[in-house]
């Protein structure tokens, strides 16, 4: 009868919420401030180019709506590409620490902004953002997929359409064993972006309260006293300069987490699955050990 293959056990999901928090308690001060900090000023800037096209907006109000012209969207694409340009450098950051390499977040940016780094980037972008125009339900199973791709470019050096396979291949794995999909990385991973948008959800909500209660009182109260509402707001709307701010670096608190628990599910992935023939290997190499002596009065086996 052949020995089935050897498998390393995978991470429980649990144990990998708690170690994905402990690493990203012990690097914070180094991974955090290097990326939140731009990433805040530039939705910052793209907050204040809002206001200033919809207080243009509420001037004249028959003119064509400046939110559709090309340098809004242009923006718009400018403030989409530094968010993933950031997250792909918290990820190196991450795997650093993980992998036990010192982190050096210059070198993380550096990566990140390169050519073939861009390229990759660019071509995930576009089959994610393609997969959530879709109905969002291939989102479920496009986004998994792709989530290793910073990892695999890091860790393996690999760009393009085969650092895309290779993080699909990665996340694809599946145990050995009949009836354990839950244990599947993609499975993990979708768990674990969940658990991002939920928190990241609620910590902008708990930001953003304070600066949006008193925009909705003031227009309400002016709506309901029959007074144009659409010119109160324009006096709101630059209170959300500060909010997306503050909203921005709550986010990258919570990417900074799911950034060290895709490097965690990285390499757990990658150790079951090229790590199927460790056991044969390790038994190649060593003897087994001699059977022990039988104690004196006792016949030898």
């Amino acid at each position: 009868m052949t020995e089935p293959p050897f498998s390393p056990p995978p991470m429980p999901f649990r144990l990998l919420l708690d170690e994905a928090l402990r690493q990203a308690r012990r690097h914070f001060r180094a991974i955090y401030p290097p990326v939140a900090i731009p990433v805040a000023i530039v939705s910052s800037v793209v907050a204040a180019l809002q206001a200033v096209w919809f207080s243009n907006l509420t001037v004249d109000l028959g003119s064509r709506p400046t939110f559709l012209s090309p340098g809004y969207w242009l923006i718009i694409l400018i403030q989409v590409g530094v968010l993933f340009v950031a997250g792909t450098a918290l990820q190196v950051g991450a795997l650093d620490a993980v992998s036990e390499r010192p982190v050096d977040m210059g070198r993380a940016w550096r990566f990140s902004l390169s050519g073939r780094v861009l390229g990759t980037l660019a071509l995930s972008g576009v089959l994610s953002m393609a997969s959530i125009f879709l109905c969002c339900l291939p989102a479920l199973v496009v986004v998994p997929l792709l989530s290793f791709v910073a990892a695999v470019m890091v860790e393996e050096g690999r760009f393009g359409a085969s650092a895309l396979s290779r993080s699909a291949e990665l996340a694809w794995h599946s145990p050995p064993g009949p009836g354990r999909w839950q244990e599947k990385p993609l499975f993990k991973v979708l768990l674990l972006l969940f658990v991002g948008v939920l928190l990241s959800y609620l910590v902008g909500l708990l930001v953003s309260l304070p600066f949006q209660i008193p925009m909705y009182v003031d227009i309400f109260r002016h709506a309901a006293a029959g007074e144009d509402t659409v010119r109160r707001m324009s006096s709101w709307i630059w209170l959300q300069v500060p909010a997306q701010f503050l909203n921005a670096l709550a986010s990258e608190a919570v990417a900074v987490y799911t950034s060290f628990g895709l490097a965690l599910l990285f390499h757990d992935a990658r150790g079951r699955k090229e790590g199927t023939d460790l056991r044969r290997e390790i038994d190649s190499m060593f003897a087994p050990p001699p059977p022990p002596l039988p104690l004196s009065g006792e016949p030898p086996l």
